[in-house]
């Protein structure tokens, strides 16, 4: 469970009309008519994007994770900026063109930030969300007021009024809560290029990751996007080859929220890396659609996995210690020091944590972590987001 975490909502529809043509040169060639066909780019995880040449362009679709309150996949038109404007017909015609490679980016997302980061042009972003980035040199720029702060997509809609000053050629936009659509309707009268952001509601972490070559495209920094993807999938496959015929570590992911509460991680993409680094999760619970990664449950609840449980992942960002302290002893993995938290790459002063941006990713880095905590022969190489933790400390 995590702050970022929030429902994405019906306000997608109106992404797909959001867009004009800001970043396009003042030319004045005749438009080039943009194929009705084209050759897909094969994506090999992805479900919330599609992507496809058709001729000089590339048609990007995104296609929110329910469509039953009328949401349609919204359309992008990447279009090189040396070459012709497309012209957009049929099912094009409401499409929104950006102009590659952009050159300023804004965003109300931290994991936008992490993938332009991995791809060596963070440098361009002239507007993010605020001053939580794990990136020292973006949250720098952003306190001293070089790049403006549109608020994060959790916390608030975006505002307007920095992106109009920051003139972005694009703006990244992960919509979070339905109530932000009239600030959508308001970009699209201003003439704000949006370009929506579904990586994060992606089912798995391969597929998350995979968004890295739609920026790829929008940067001009596709060969290093590639390269950069085929080392993740690279080595999450050597990782499960190494642990596919050892026996399964048994884990306990629940860390204290105070009283007798814990949160405890039972389904989704978090859960999946305990599998995928031959582990049980042993408060797994069934997947379910529009439900969260994690449940609130009582201590009665973990009690019976004392004596089960090799590994407890103890440790969260939003950990609150137990009101009781005498709970945590009779575990054993408590008492053989085999505790462990997601906060390995945190700046708590700042309020930075990387378990929300770069992780996503890099998640190749994330199970590499699992599988060093889990079968600690396997790997040589230091944690990253995960650390051990002395007993009785959550962070």
């Amino acid at each position: 469970m995590n702050h970022y975490s929030y429902g994405f909502g019906v306000a997608l529809a109106a992404v797909v009309l959001c867009g004009c043509d800001r970043a396009a040169p003042a030319d004045t060639a005749i438009p080039a008519a943009v194929a009705e066909t084209g050759q897909a780019i094969a994506l090999r995880h992805a479900q919330r994007l599609t992507l496809e040449r058709r001729g000089g362009f590339v048609v990007a679709r995104f296609i929110p994770p329910s469509q039953a309150a009328g949401e349609r996949p919204a359309t992008v038109v990447l279009a090189p900026a040396d070459g012709p404007a497309p012209a957009l017909r049929g099912d094009l015609r409401e499409a929104t063109v950006i102009r590659t490679p952009v050159a300023r980016i804004a965003t109300n997302a931290g994991s936008d930030e992490a993938f332009l980061g991995q791809l060596g042009v963070k440098d361009r972003l002239v507007a993010v969300g605020g001053l939580g980035s794990y990136d020292d040199d973006i949250r720098r720029k952003a306190k001293a007021g070089e790049i403006g702060q549109v608020g994060y997509n959790w916390h608030s809609p975006p505002n307007l009024d920095v992106l109009l000053v920051a003139k972005p050629d694009v703006f990244l936009m992960r919509v979070s809560d339905p109530a932000h659509t009239p600030v959508l309707d308001r970009a699209r009268s201003l003439g704000l290029a949006v370009l929506p952001t579904l990586a994060e509601e992606e089912s798995s972490y391969l597929a998350r990751a995979e968004w890295i070559r739609l920026y790829g495209i929008l940067t001009g920094t596709e060969a290093r996007a590639e390269r950069i993807f085929a080392e993740v999938e690279a080595r999450v496959a050597e990782l499960k080859t190494l642990t596919a015929n050892r026996p399964k570590t048994r884990v306990l992911w629940a860390y204290p929220n105070g009283a007798d509460r814990w949160i405890a991680t039972v389904r989704g993409i978090e859960a999946s890396y305990i599998a995928d680094a031959g582990g049980i999760n042993l408060m797994a619970r069934a997947e379910a659609s529009g439900q969260d990664s994690a449940d609130i449950v009582s201590t009665e609840t973990i009690l019976p996995l004392s004596n089960q449980a090799d590994v407890w992942l103890i440790g969260d960002i939003h950990a609150v210690p137990p009101r009781n302290s005498t709970i945590e002893p009779g575990f054993r993995a408590w008492r053989e020091q085999r505790l462990y938290g997601n906060t390995g790459r945190t700046a708590a002063r700042e309020n930075a944590y990387d378990w929300y941006q770069t992780a996503l990713v890099r998640p190749d880095w994330v199970l590499s972590d699992f599988v060093k905590a889990l079968h600690p022969d396997l790997v040589d190489e230091p944690f990253r987001f995960l650390k051990p933790l002395p007993q009785g400390s959550y962070q």
